[in-house]
């Protein structure tokens, strides 16, 4: 079928959008701003898990109240997705932003397991109508054979909140009254964005690639599901975000178990190689097969798992954040170039926000089964249970090759 693609090497030269607008310009930058800042709302949550403990919430609870929220935009994701598209991103994310803001503040009056439960699963739908209308908006200004560098740049903003906030929020919390005021004051951080809305709704108008595009699975929602590669695509970024998710969430608990002094610094050097891997191998992505970048860092991934699991070592415990960097680092934008690249035009945006759906379905499970893992057999039968997935994720990709695909739709464009 042809779908009217072209390879990275039709496409050499700096990224640029129809008539000439650079990619880095104002529209993606401020895009990236408005993802960027509410995700630092968002990963100021690294430490709920704890926190929930503290109010006398049992670990299996406290893991569902982490994951419901990626579990509701996980639902939204599947019924609602098709139904945003660029006549109606702005508006949704202008309500997402609304209800994150109005969600954070209310940390401070709810703390019984109900209420918080209806809490979360509305902060869910809230980021699930900010990024999902950002994928929209991403994938109308990616240029043909740069989608690998335009994700690669994307994913920065999505990585940096979970490089600074953690870390951050430990240095701020001992000055506040409660771990409450820490969430209902990262709503602050929302503001800066809601303002910058409207001159990115104006700047990205001149910006689109196809204003016009008709999206796949608007009126048939089974036939529209995807299928063979692509949904090979989605169980493996659904695996890596399982990992990302559980170790995100779990880790405080971990290093309060084993007395690791300052937890928060851990991601800071983990995400600092992964971003560092984002901004400096961005053409890495478009150039080397995707098979040997997305099973490597898989390997790796699982070689940190097992490296924490056996070493206690205090000192060890960055460098072993290093290596989960690297893992980490290197998986992600060969996944959603491959997806962007397979996809024929009309379905990228439905695919594109499939693979936030798989996102959302990796973070809910992450916490949640990895809680009932550290709730049945410790951190020990948690950090097993990760090291296995990645291993058999990497063996499963390496198997199947999804790249294969690509080479038929190359074929089928020349």
């Amino acid at each position: 079928m042809r779908t009217g693609l072209r390879s990275a090497s039709q496409t050499q030269g700096k990224i640029e959008a129809p008539g000439q607008q650079p990619l880095a310009g104002f529209a993606f930058m401020a895009l990236c701003a408005v993802v960027f800042l509410a995700l630092c709302s968002m990963t100021v949550f690294y430490s709920l898990h704890v926190y929930l403990g503290t109010l006398g919430i049992g670990a299996t609870q406290a893991g569902l109240l982490v994951g419901v929220y990626s579990l509701s935009a996980l639902l939204c994701y599947a019924a609602l997705s098709a139904r945003i598209g660029l006549h109606n991103a702005f508006a949704c994310m202008a309500s997402g932003l609304a209800i994150l803001l109005t969600c954070n503040w209310s940390y401070l009056i709810v703390q019984e397991f109900w209420p918080l439960l209806m809490l979360r699963v509305a902060g869910g739908v809230g980021i699930f109508l900010l990024l999902a209308s950002a994928m929209v908006v991403l994938v109308a200004i990616i240029p043909p054979g740069r989608s690998g560098q335009a994700f690669s740049l994307y994913s920065v903003a999505l990585l940096t909140p979970y490089a600074v906030m953690p870390a951050l929020s430990d240095l701020i919390l001992p000055r506040l009254p409660s771990q409450a005021w820490l969430y209902a004051l990262s709503s602050l951080i929302l503001l800066p964005a809601v303002a910058l809305l409207p001159a990115l709704r104006r700047r990205t108008r001149s910006l689109l690639i196809a204003p016009a595009v008709k999206h796949a699975g608007g009126t048939n929602w089974f036939a529209a599901l995807p299928r063979g590669p692509v949904l090979l695509l989605l169980l493996v970024n659904c695996s890596y975000f399982i990992n990302f998710a559980a170790i995100f969430f779990l880790f405080k608990g971990l290093a309060l178990e084993r007395a690791y002094p300052h937890p928060g610094l851990f991601f800071t050097v983990q995400m600092a190689v992964m971003v560092a891997i984002r901004l400096l191998a961005g053409r890495l992505f478009d150039t080397q097969p995707a098979s040997r970048l997305v099973c490597g860092a898989f390997v790796c991934t699982a070689a940190a798992f097992l490296l924490l699991l056996l070493t206690h070592s205090h000192e060890a415990v960055l460098p072993i954040a290093g290596l989960f960097g690297l893992g980490m680092g290197f998986a992600v934008p060969p996944l959603n170039s491959l997806v962007y690249r397979i996809s024929a035009p009309d379905r990228r945006p439905y695919n594109a926000n499939m693979m936030m759906l798989s996102i959302n379905l990796g973070t809910f499970l992450g916490p949640f089964a990895g809680s009932w893992a550290v709730e049945q057999a410790g951190y020990t039968g948690f950090l097993s249970a990760e090291a296995a997935l990645s291993a058999l994720t990497a063996v499963l990709f390496l198997a199947l090759n999804p790249e294969r695909a690509l080479r038929h739709v190359d074929q089928a464009s020349a």
